[in-house]
């Protein structure tokens, strides 16, 4: 008998020795899962795949009710509802935020950077909810929220130093994500900015040169002009030499519209500005080319927000912006028909200065035939055009731009061979 207890002792402890080394081994293969999270992410990644790793891994580890990441926002430093799992436990996690962060523990958990657990207070004690504060020794991004039975097993020391080292990689990982996001866009504002200095810079040179020019080329453009209508009006002129006068003539009218065109690079900046409506400068703008647009059988589609603000400019000018990017607009549909839509709307711009925290934004979009990719990047260049020699001087977009410019807005352009371009000018609002 004896040695029967001695035996069954053994075995029992045998059994435990292999229990503990069975949730050591467990515990190994999770921590090597969790150790592996950054090489479970493409980098460069964004939040919503990261966020998706975050979820498998804690799905992993316990089971779940609902999990929800919530992110700083960097202006308001407000924590925003980035993503939930389930979806349909949005409005619950959003208000046990609320609740907490009314009573305190929220600020707590997130100065203890530290996984805790608390009692749920839209559940009334009826659930738990575990918080992991998502921050790095510079800055704290966000959290994650998880909500889960009362009486969850799985709840344990060892999973919660799991759940504490995932909050600490995905804080990593989320840091090096937002940064090289950053960096992405302050490249992509700087390449921008270039290539609207550039732009301005060839504006400023053709201002300079036409300036000098343009008296030059304009006295004995007059001249020829004049004598070619005194010639025109000679009755004893065959129908030969008036058909060449003619062509004379027409071609001296051009190189008199083309640095006539020029010239206004060097006479807006003198404009005075007044209290403008963009939305009866488009009006204006469209009441030019509608009746031919109607003959066409293009559609003019009019998406005019009446609650936009005055901006401050020069209303001729302004027009003859719109109106040649409606003329492009019409030229790509001409021989195939489709649809323009002419749209105006205020958006938020918090770099435009004290006092002016909105601009106001104009779309003119067409289904035509677009513009290629290599051509985007020239179309604001003086001269250059795609239409055919004689319908187009290539200075009506090199002219808008220029005078967008001087109202202090921008001028940009998406397009795709054969769907079309959609133009959007910016243009700030009025200050208070």
């Amino acid at each position: 008998m004896p040695e029967r207890r001695k035996d069954k002792a053994i075995d029992e402890r045998i059994a435990v020795l292999q229990s503990g080394y069975q949730a050591i081994l467990e515990f190994i293969d999770k921590m090597e899962q969790l150790i592996q999270f950054q090489d479970r992410i493409d980098i460069p990644s964004s939040v919503e795949q990261i966020w998706a790793v975050i979820l498998e891994d804690i799905r992993g580890l316990i089971s779940i009710e609902a999990c929800a990441l919530f992110l700083v926002d960097e202006a308001s430093h407000e924590f925003l509802l980035e993503s939930v799992s389930p979806q349909e436990k949005r409005s619950v996690c959003q208000e046990e935020i609320r609740l907490q962060i009314e009573c305190d523990m929220f600020s707590w958990v997130i100065n203890r950077r530290q996984p805790s657990i608390l009692p749920s207070l839209v559940f009334r004690n009826e659930k738990t909810i575990i918080m992991l504060p998502l921050s790095t020794v510079k800055r704290t991004l966000g959290a994650v929220l998880i909500l889960t039975s009362i009486e969850e097993d799985s709840i344990t020391r060892e999973n919660l130093k799991l759940l504490t080292l995932l909050a600490k990689q995905c804080s990593l990982v989320m840091e090096n994500t937002l940064l090289y996001e950053n960096l992405r866009k302050e490249h992509e504002s700087l390449q921008k900015a270039q290539t609207q200095i550039l732009q301005a810079e060839k504006l400023a040179s053709i201002g300079r040169l036409t300036a000098g020019a343009s008296h030059e080329i304009l006295n004995p453009l007059n001249i020829i002009s004049s004598y070619i209508q005194f010639m025109l009006m000679d009755k004893k002129a065959g129908p030969e030499i008036m058909k060449y006068l003619n062509i004379m003539r027409g071609q001296s009218d051009r190189i008199s519209r083309i640095v006539k065109g020029l010239l206004k690079f060097s006479q807006y900046p003198n404009e005075v500005a007044f209290d403008v409506r963009i939305n009866d400068i488009i009006v204006n703008a469209l009441s030019l080319i509608e009746h031919e647009t109607r003959a066409e059988g293009i559609e003019i589609i009019r998406d005019l927000n009446p609650d936009i603000p005055v901006v401050m400019g020069n209303a001729e000018n302004l027009i003859q912006v719109f109106f040649n990017l409606l003329s492009n607009a019409r030229d790509s549909l001409r021989s195939r028909g489709g649809e323009i839509r002419v749209s105006t709307r205020t958006k938020p711009h918090s770099h435009r200065g004290p006092g002016s925290d909105n601009y106001v934004e104009i779309s003119i979009e067409d289904n035509g035939c677009g513009i290629s990719e290599d051509n985007l990047e020239k179309i604001f260049e003086p001269f250059f055009t795609t239409k055919e020699t004689g319908n187009g001087t290539g200075l009506g977009l090199s002219i808008s731009y220029g005078i967008v410019k001087d109202h202090g807005g921008t001028i940009d352009v998406k397009s795709l061979l054969n769907k079309g371009s959609i133009f959007t000018v910016s243009l700030p609002a009025k200050k208070e």
